[in-house]
């Protein structure tokens, strides 16, 4: 036995309007239609839906049963169709910071593509702090953001190690102030790395800052100073020279997926992409349901 939507929502309009003529016009249906239709709904369930005694009608006691079964059918009807409602089109807007692994950036980007190239992407490649700020605006529907172990809510989608890194012709003297090439002084990265400096009474001095991974790496290149990156984001002739500087340990982190509350649902397939792709065990649950935004703590390059 097949309960067809179309019959359920006309018993549904009969029961909330009262009558076959005014749940003709809800359904934009002819009255013989929807006599029709309820026909047909009890002549699959061989049984009564409505006791009719005159111009008076009420549900008899498997006609309640079936009303109700017909409300969260339709409602379930419903949200399937508008989780996948825009997915045929739109725009998903993404961002994540610059030294993410761009190998894994150009997975997550090839992953969704294949699945609904109709729907165009847009990727905003910035520092966390902008990043944050452009999720606050309403400017990015999906985030991938490095925060602290632990420290923030969201999926999480790998771990990494924060080096001290230079390059292979980078010079230093231990009587002189160690020359850093840093992000600005709103990066909470910038803070870790001079605090821990302070604390283990190493004498430092900022030669360069620049607000783009690429400025920072080609100084690096150019052997201006030291500085730190996760230990993926090392190209060239970058290196870790912690241990052999005797810097001190820095700790893990982590990163997250971060969604708006507004998403479309073209975003959220793509959240959900991502989340395939990094073995999230609860993915599939969450493919008709809008993921509650929650602003994680982020510690943010």
């Amino acid at each position: 036995m097949i309960l067809e939507t179309a019959q359920l929502r006309t018993l549904v309009a009969i029961v909330e309007t009262g009558s076959f003529t005014k749940a003709a016009a809800k359904v934009n249906l002819t009255q013989p239609a929807v006599s029709f239709h309820i026909k047909r709904l009890e002549d699959q369930l061989r049984r009564r839906i409505f006791n009719r005694d005159g111009r008076k009608m009420a549900l008899t006691q498997e006609g309640e049963v079936l009303c109700a079964f017909a409300r969260k059918i339709l409602a379930l009807h419903s949200e399937a169709r508008s989780a996948f409602e825009g997915l045929e089109a739109g725009c998903v807007r993404l961002a994540a910071p610059g030294y993410y692994d761009s190998k894994v950036l150009a997975s997550l980007l090839a992953h969704f593509a294949c699945r609904y190239p109709d729907v165009k992407l847009e990727v905003k490649i910035a520092l966390g702090p902008d990043i944050e700020a452009a999720i606050e605006a309403g400017e990015v529907d999906v985030a991938i953001l490095n925060c602290e172990i632990k420290e923030a809510s969201g999926p999480t989608l790998g771990q990494d190690n924060r080096v001290w890194v230079a390059s292979a012709d980078f010079r230093y003297s231990r009587d002189k102030p160690l020359p850093l090439v840093l992000f600005p002084n709103f990066c909470e990265w910038r803070k870790l790395a001079t605090n821990l400096l302070d604390q283990n009474g190493i004498d430092w001095t900022v030669v360069l800052s620049s607000s783009s991974v690429a400025g920072l790496i080609a100084a690096i290149e150019a052997g201006l100073g030291v500085s730190i990156l996760p230990a993926k984001a090392l190209v060239g002739s970058l290196q870790d020279v912690g241990a052999f500087y005797g810097l001190p340990a820095l700790p893990s982190f982590e990163y997250r997926l971060v969604e708006s509350q507004l998403a479309s649902p073209a975003a959220r397939r793509f959240a959900l992409a991502i989340k395939e792709v990094f073995g999230q065990e609860q993915a599939q649950k969450e493919v008709t349901s809008v993921i509650k935004f929650r602003y994680p703590r982020a510690v943010s390059l």
